[in-house]
């Protein structure tokens, strides 16, 4: 077969289906697979950058929150201890009065 009687078989093909089925499913089954195409294409060059970036977002997150833990832990330690010396201040002050 050569080149003209391949697209004259997919005209043809093309033709009997647009006839059985109508000119507008036509176009709606052309419309659906070109979106479908441009979804193909639209999934690898932005949906998986931002996906990717998101999980490094949410990573960072993690650790950053890690740490804001531990901070607010030696916080708490920190005035606990204060309040400790307050209270003892604070008795000191009572007992010579």
């Amino acid at each position: 077969m050569t080149a003209e009687e391949i697209k004259q078989g997919l005209l043809d093909t093309f033709l009997r289906v647009a006839d059985r089925f109508g000119v507008p499913c036509v176009i709606l089954a052309i419309v659906m697979y070109f979106g479908r195409e441009a979804a193909i294409a639209m999934h690898k060059t932005v949906m998986q950058p931002i996906v990717q970036g998101h999980l490094e977002f949410l990573e960072t997150t993690a650790e950053t929150l890690k740490e804001i833990g531990q901070v607010q832990r030696q916080q708490a330690t920190a005035l606990h201890e204060l309040a400790h010396g307050q209270r003892e201040l604070h008795e000191a002050i009572k007992a010579r009065n």
